[in-house]
């Protein structure tokens, strides 16, 4: 850091001695004599459609001597109203008219404006010219000129030439350390500019202007450092400052960016009784937008009311701190008469006011309106097109999300990171690998892919869409691992069934010092689900009450789905009665957890009580009660909630809601009615609602439906053992040994190897596993005697097994 070096060596330049003789002068020995042809950017002001281009300079080996050029004075006037007026191609044209026509340079005083207008264009070449030849004349003994140079550098981002001019400096006066502090600011080096505030007070007893005290705040507001905020606050107390309406906003701002509203209202009410200082929209703005980052809400609003009451019109920056308000309030009546007002105003075309309504709308549920307006704007802004995308894509528009996407790619060309972000999100949630790919492909040719946030939803997005590999390589790329990083891989594989990688990365995740969230225990506890490992699970919810996480709702409605899935259900349902606050989610949660325990009347009540609480039961709540239904032979009610869904809460069923259907009219014999359901499906019938009726043709020995089905399911997966075998030995059952053997002689010639089963159970902590034909049990002996014994038992009570008609090929396997 250039301010640090500047800092530390503070005493060499303090005590260096500089001359004042111009001949004896050697300041910048390091800079090379610049050659005498020089070329400087030309625009000219006087047309939009002017292009720039350069023209190559002479300077005169000595202009002095050269005669004074007639239009001397008039250039001059020009030069100082171009430089006011920011036509800083201009001033440099007119210069170069100067340096042609001759002038004696003792005389010139205008060496600021035009090293001003070479920052003013940025142009880092051009600016180091200036500066040589400036070198080359004797004028930098003049402080002003010298000044002007500090400031070039700097908007030119070059501060270390910058540090090294300031170095050099024979004399500084206020405006040379202003400059500094003002520049590194600029720069974004905020330590480096408070440095060089404490230099010039402490170490050189100076005293900065107001420029450099509101430059030095806003880096105490940037770095939200309260106690070198508060150290400047009193300067500018102790020095009569504290009236200036610019330090007064800047006072304030910095007290909100630091959370000090206390301070902040303090500052704000020392001033507002003033008349001069009331009337100033921007220290009203800076207090408003001070209270909503700070989510005091109610007070933001109060403050806006207060301020229109006392008739001070509101800016732009005043109507979108409204604006944030009410998205943050969620207040769709208060956002429609900011909206109102805006239009009052005159200011519905301003674009950080329509991003702002966008926004706004789009958060309070109301996306139509928000892509009106977004549609009317014809904008090319970028931010703007950035919201109307990532609000598509959070607000579960991700095929619009999409196609804003495309549409901008075809109008503007390449797109930012926060885009990408949005576009990956949306890939993510419809699982389009291959348009997930592109993205990819896209971020690598815009370089965002070093982006470690495009990264963490490249890994997110191979995760969501079964690509494991891909988002193993992707992190394993990452150069920033944090926690968002880990979540989108641990998440990753728990969706995909990853349970040992998941839990492998939980651990890594600590170890290098990462510390989990509710996202992350959200997912270790769907693994503890799908092992049905108590004991596993017991051991992350003390965990999580340990971290004070136990009253999260998204941890709470994990930990219910995870007792259940492990067995447990008086665990869920303790859990539940126990949240302080439950959404949506909470209420299916437990009513699938009681419906896969059986336990329907408890399911029911849960239900109703949902509908009591001012919850509208959604697709997932259904799928729960139907699937319920089905595994307790309730079909008049299970028909009942399919035709309430459809005619009482206008939802549209989805496969899983026929699946269910199809499944419970399947359990009850009612196979025609199934069958005919499916036929009738407006949606495209999958295999798993064919394999459902597959199995309920098993369970009523309904052989002709059976072969039908079957080739509806192998049509679309022509590899599924699993079925094949389903049919197999449904047809084992009717005695049909010609079939069975050709069934079974088709997987063989297809070389599919059916998995053998495998279950567990959790004794004392420990799991024991069995697979089929498996004897490596050290308890084997134990075991087998005990089921030979249930087994005389059974008989002996009057079950009979269900026996195929046939053994034959029992040896063969499948």
């Amino acid at each position: 850091m250039e301010a640090t070096k500047l800092f530390n060596h503070h005493h060499s330049f303090h005590l260096r001695n500089h001359s004042k003789d111009p001949e004896k002068l050697q300041l910048f020995s390091t800079v090379p004599l610049f050659s005498k042809n020089i070329s400087f950017i030309k625009k000219s002001s006087l047309s939009s459609n002017s292009q720039t281009h350069f023209t190559s300079l002479n300077f005169h080996e000595n202009p002095s001597l050269k005669p004074q050029n007639k239009d001397g004075f008039s250039s001059n006037k020009l030069i100082m109203e171009f430089s006011e007026q920011g036509l800083f191609e201009d001033v440099i044209r007119v210069y170069v008219r100067m340096l042609r026509n001759g002038f004696q340079v003792q005389d010139f005083k205008f060496f600021p404006c035009v090293i001003k207008s070479f920052g003013g264009l940025s142009d880092v070449k051009s600016s180091r010219q200036i500066h040589g030849h400036v070198l080359k004349l004797g004028f930098l003994a003049d402080v002003y000129v010298v000044n002007a140079l500090l400031g070039m550098y700097f908007k030119c981002g070059e501060i270390k030439d910058a540090v090294q001019v300031f170095e050099k400096m024979g004399e500084r006066d206020l405006v040379s350390w202003n400059s500094m502090i003002s520049g590194f600011y600029q720069s974004k080096d905020y330590l480096g500019s408070l440095m060089i505030f404490s230099l010039m007070t402490k170490e050189h007893g100076l005293f900065p202007n107001r420029v450099g005290c509101l430059s030095a705040v806003s880096s105490c507001a940037s770095i939200k450092s309260l106690i070198l905020g508060r150290e400047i606050h009193g300067f500018v107390l102790k020095n009569g400052l504290e009236n200036d309406e610019f330090l007064v906003s800047g006072l304030i701002e910095m007290y909100m960016k630091c959370g000090d509203v206390r301070n902040a209202e303090h500052v704000f009410n020392s001033i507002v009784n003033k008349e001069s200082v009331r009337v100033n929209t921007v220290i009203w703005n800076v207090m408003i937008m001070g209270y909503v980052s700070n989510e005091c809400l109610s007070k933001a609003q109060e403050l806006f009311v207060e301020m229109l009451e006392l008739e001070i019109e509101p800016d732009s920056s005043t109507l979108v701190a409204a604006l944030v308000l009410c998205t943050q309030l969620l207040d769709l009546s208060l956002g429609k008469q900011i909206h109102r007002l805006i239009l009052a105003f005159g200011l519905e075309n301003d674009t950080r006011i329509q991003t702002a309504l966008i926004e706004m709308y789009f958060k309070c549920c109301y996306p139509e309106s928000a892509l009106k307006i977004f549609r009317r704007s014809h904008s090319d802004n970028l931010v703007m097109w950035g919201a109307v995308i990532s609000n598509s894509a959070q607000n579960d528009f991700p095929f619009r999300a999409l196609e804003l996407f495309c549409n901008f790619m075809s109008k503007y060309g390449f797109p930012d990171s926060q885009m990408l972000l949005a576009v990956l999100r949306s890939c993510s949630s419809l699982a389009l690998k291959a348009k997930g790919m592109e993205i990819h492909c896209l971020a690598v040719k815009t370089g965002c892919v070093s982006d470690f946030y495009v990264g963490s939803s490249l890994v997110d997005m191979y995760g969501k869409c079964g690509d494991i590999e891909s988002a193993q390589n992707i992190f394993s790329r990452l150069r920033f691992r944090d926690l968002v990083a880990w979540n989108a891989l641990i998440c990753g594989y728990s969706q995909n069934e990853w349970v040992d990688e998941a839990l492998a990365a939980f651990c890594d995740m600590q170890r290098e010092g990462i510390r989990p969230n509710s996202v992350t225990t959200a997912c270790i506890l769907s693994v503890c689900g799908h092992l049905s490992v108590r004991i596993l699970c017991k051991e992350v919810h003390c965990f999580l009450i340990r971290q004070g996480w136990n009253s999260n709702v998204l941890v709470s409605n994990s930990l219910i789905a995870a007792y259940a899935k492990c067995g447990d259900i008086n665990y869920s349902w303790i859990i539940f009665e126990n949240m302080h606050e439950r959404n949506q989610v909470s209420w299916n949660t437990i009513i699938s957890a009681l419906g896969m325990h059986g336990d329907m009347d408890k399911m029911f009540a849960s239900f109703v009580k949902m509908q009591h609480a001012g919850m509208k039961p959604d697709l997932v709540t259904f799928t729960s009660l139907l699937s319920a239904c089905s595994h307790a032979g309730r079909v008049d009610m299970g028909c009942n909630f399919f035709q309430s869904m459809v005619e009482e809460y206008k939802l549209q069923p989805q496969v899983e809601h026929y699946t269910c259907m199809v499944d419970l009219l399947g359990r009850a014999g009612h196979l025609s009615q199934a069958y005919d359901l499916v036929m009738d499906m407006p949606c495209e019938p999958d295999d798993r609602i064919w394999g459902s009726l597959l199995g309920s043709c098993r369970s009523h020995g309904d052989e002709k439906l059976a072969k039908v089905v079957a080739n509806h399911l192998f049509e679309l997966d022509a590899t599924s053992i699993g079925y094949r075998v389903l049919l197999s030995n449904l047809l084992e059952d009717l005695g049909k040994a010609n079939e069975v053997v050709k069934v079974r002689s088709g997987i063989k010639d297809m070389g599919l190897k059916k998995q053998p089963g495998c279950s567990w159970i959790e004794i004392d902590n420990d799991i024991h596993v069995f697979v089929a034909g498996d004897c490596s049990h050290h308890q084997l002996e134990e075991i087998y005697p005990v089921i030979d014994s249930l087994t005389l038992e059974l008989k002996q009570a009057g079950y009979v097994p269900h026996l195929p008609l046939t053994t034959l090929l029992l040896d063969e396997p499948v």
